[in-house]
C-alpha cells in the first residue's frame, strides 16, 4: 500500500474530526493513526455499527447452530405477532435489512413512542415493548427499504427467543463467551447494550441497535474474523455459511445484509464487489474487503453532510482507501502474498513422472485472480 496515500488520507479524515484510523492490510498492521486523546486501549462508542457487531454476528450465532432461518416468521418468536395482519408476514430477513416496515424512531419527535424508544425505560415502557406493540409497520414487509432502529431491537428480541434452549441466554454472553473470548478481546475493551439489559416476557433483551463501545482494535478483531468466514486460528468459531448470509445482500429492498451493508450490487463501483461493513452515527464504520484482505476502522464525528450517509463514507475513505492499493508487481524474487499458514513445503514429483500431452505444454495450473492478474 501506498505510505504517501495513507497519509495524505490521514490528513483529511483528520481534519474531518477522526479520533482514529487502523488499516490492516494481508493480516498487518499498515496504518495506525490516533488524534490528541484517542489510543489503541481507549473505546469509543459504535452508535448503529452495534447492528454489525452485534446484532448482525449474533444472528450468525444463531443461524450457524441451527436456532434460527432467514425465512423465519418474525412470529415464530414473537407470539404477540402472530395474529396481526402485516406483523405475521414480517420474516427475520426483513429485520435485519431493513425491510419490515416497522417505522424508524427518532428523539424529540412528535409521536411519543419515537422519543421514549431512546430513553431505555423500564418495561413495559423499554425499547423491546416499545418497538414490538407500538412502533406501527408503514406498508407490506419485504417490498421497500425504510432504515428502522425498532426493526433491529426485534431482531435481537427473537435471536434471543431462539437462545432459550442455549447455553447463553442474552446476546451480551453469547459474544463474550462463543466470540470475544477466543479472538482475544478483554471485557475492558468492549461492551454492548448501553450496559443494560431489560427483562421482557421473561427474556434477557440485550440492545443492538447501537449502545456498544469498542477499542478500534477490538473492532478489527471481529472484522478479521468475518473475512476470514468465522475462522479463527484454524477453529470455526462462527459458520462461514453464517458468515455469509449475514454479511452479503440479502436480495430484498436496498443495500443491506443482516445489520451489516453489503456492495454485492456494486453500489459504489470503486470498491470491491464482495466487500461489507458496519457503520454508525457519527460515520463510525468499520470496512472489510476480502479479496484485497483489508480491514478499516474509522471513529470520530461526522466527516461531512451528505443526502445519503454512505455516500460521505465512500467519498472520504472508501475510493481513497482503494485508491492507496498499489497494483504494482511485486519485486523480484518476492512473494505476492505472505507466506502460507497451510502449506508449509512443495515436494516436486520426480521429472520423469510429469506426462506432456503436446510439444512445449506443461502442467503449470493458472489462476485468474480478482486483481487481473494471473498466479
Amino acid at each position: 500500500m501506498s505510505a504517501e496515500r495513507l497519509n495524505a488520507l490521514w490528513k483529511d479524515l483528520e481534519a474531518r474530526r477522526t479520533t482514529g484510523l487502523l488499516i490492516i492490510r494481508n493480516d498487518r498492521i499498515v496504518f495506525e493513526k490516533y488524534a490528541a486523546g484517542w489510543d489503541a486501549s481507549r473505546p469509543h462508542y459504535t452508535a448503529s455499527m452495534a447492528k454489525a457487531l452485534v446484532g448482525g454476528l449474533a444472528l450468525a450465532l444463531a443461524l450457524g447452530d441451527g436456532r434460527i432461518a432467514l425465512d423465519d416468521p418474525a412470529a415464530k418468536y414473537i407470539p404477540q405477532w402472530k395474529d396481526d395482519p402485516r406483523k405475521s408476514k414480517i420474516t427475520i430477513r426483513h429485520l435485519g435489512s431493513h425491510t419490515s416496515g416497522l417505522d424508524d424512531s427518532r428523539p424529540n419527535e412528535e409521536a411519543k413512542w419515537k422519543d421514549d424508544f431512546w430513553k431505555r425505560l423500564d418495561p413495559p415502557n423499554d425499547p423491546f415493548t416499545i418497538s414490538r406493540d407500538r412502533a406501527p409497520v408503514l406498508f407490506e414487509p419485504g417490498t421497500k427499504f425504510h432504515y428502522s432502529n425498532p426493526g433491529i431491537a426485534m431482531l435481537s428480541y427473537a435471536v434471543t427467543a431462539a437462545l432459550k434452549d442455549a447455553p447463553q441466554k442474552d446476546l451480551r454472553t453469547l459474544l463474550r463467551e462463543r466470540v470475544m473470548q477466543p479472538i482475544g478481546v478483554p471485557d475492558k475493551e468492549w461492551s454492548v447494550g448501553y450496559g443494560r439489559t431489560f427483562t421482557v416476557d421473561g427474556l434477557p433483551l440485550v440492545g443492538s441497535w447501537g449502545g456498544g463501545s469498542y477499542t478500534p482494535r477490538a473492532t478489527a478483531r471481529v472484522a478479521r474474523l468475518m473475512l476470514r468466514g468465522g475462522d479463527w486460528e484454524g477453529k470455526q468459531l462462527v459458520s462461514k455459511e453464517a458468515v455469509r448470509l449475514t454479511t452479503a445482500d440479502a436480495g430484498t429492498p436496498g443495500f443491506g445484509g443482516m445489520g451489516w451493508w453489503s456492495n454485492n450490487e456494486r453500489r459504489y463501483a470503486k470498491l470491491p464487489q464482495d466487500a461489507f461493513w458496519g457503520a454508525g452515527a457519527g460515520h463510525q464504520v468499520v470496512l472489510i474487503v476480502p479479496s484485497r484482505n483489508l480491514i478499516a476502522v474509522r471513529n470520530g464525528a461526522e466527516l461531512r453532510p451528505q443526502p445519503e450517509f454512505h455516500d460521505a463514507l465512500n467519498a472520504d475513505l472508501f475510493e481513497p482507501l482503494m485508491e492507496a492499493i498499489s497494483e504494482a508487481p511485486p519485486k523480484s524474487g518476492a512473494a505476492p502474498y505472505p507466506p502460507s499458514r497451510l502449506i508449509a513445503r512443495i515436494d516436486w514429483a520426480p521429472k520423469e513422472t510429469i506426462i506432456r500431452r503436446a510439444p512445449g505444454s506443461d502442467n503449470w495450473p493458472l489462476t485468474w485472480a480478482d486483481d487481473g492478474h494471473l498466479y
